[in-house]
C-alpha cells in the first residue's frame, strides 16, 4: 500500500487534440491559487469500485514546485520538496531518501498544480466538462504514465479534488477538506528538518 500511495504522490495515445482553449482555461483555473493548504482524504478502489484503502492527512502546495504531502492515518509518511531537493520520510521505518527535484516530479499529479500552460500542453490532452459553477477537466497523457487518466475537479474557480485511474484500472480520488487558498507559508514549510523525525 506505501507503493501505491507513493504512485499518487510521484507519478504523473495520442489522441485527436482539444481546443487549445481547454488547456487555457485549465491553466487560469491553476494559477487562481497561488498557494493551497488543506486536509485530505484519500481513497483507493479496484477496477470494481471495491475499497482498498483510506488515508487522511495534510497537504500544502505552493507555485512553482513546493509541497507538503503528510499522510497521517493509517501510516505515518511525509513528502516535502522546496523544487530543488525531495526529501521522503517513513516514519514507521524511520527511513529518509532524498533526492534532486527533476523533470518526472515537476510532470506529477500533485506537482501539476504548478504547471505552466505550455507544460500543460506539451504533456497532456486537455479537456473540460462544465456544469454549474464546477469544471472537471480531463487530462490523458501524451506519453506513457503511471496513470491514464487524471481529473482535476473546481468549484466555483477553486481546486476541491482530484481523481486518477491507473493501468490497472485502480482509481484514486483525493477530495481536500477545508481548505484554505493563496496562504503564505514560510519557506521552511518545504524543507526537512530533524524535528520531523523527532515527531513521530
Amino acid at each position: 500500500m506505501r507503493q501505491l500511495f507513493l504512485l499518487v504522490c510521484l507519478s504523473v495515445f495520442q489522441l485527436p487534440v482539444f481546443a487549445e482553449g481547454d488547456v487555457a482555461q485549465l491553466h487560469l483555473h491553476l494559477s487562481g491559487a497561488q498557494s493551497i493548504n488543506s486536509k485530505f482524504v484519500q481513497q483507493v478502489r479496484d477496477a470494481s469500485g471495491e475499497l482498498l484503502q483510506e488515508s487522511k492527512g495534510t497537504i500544502a502546495l505552493k507555485r512553482p514546485n513546493n509541497i507538503r504531502w503528510e499522510s497521517l492515518e493509517p501510516f505515518r509518511y511525509l513528502l516535502v520538496s522546496n523544487g530543488k531537493t525531495v526529501w521522503r520520510y517513513d516514519a514507521d521505518l524511520e527511513q529518509l531518501n532524498t533526492d534532486p527535484f527533476d523533470s518526472e516530479l515537476s510532470q506529477t499529479p500533485a506537482m501539476i498544480i504548478g504547471a505552466s500552460i505550455d507544460q500543460l500542453a506539451a504533456d497532456y490532452v486537455v479537456s473540460v466538462i462544465k456544469s454549474g459553477n464546477t469544471r472537471e477537466f480531463v487530462l490523458i497523457p501524451k506519453q506513457q504514465s503511471a496513470f491514464t487518466e487524471m481529473r482535476l475537479l473546481f468549484n466555483m474557480g477553486k481546486l476541491t479534488g482530484m481523481r486518477l485511474t491507473d493501468t490497472l484500472e485502480q482509481a484514486t480520488q483525493i477530495d481536500f477538506v477545508e481548505p484554505k487558498y493563496n496562504v503564505k507559508f514560510d519557506a521552511k514549510m518545504f524543507e526537512f528538518n530533524e524535528a520531523e523525525a523527532s515527531r513521530s
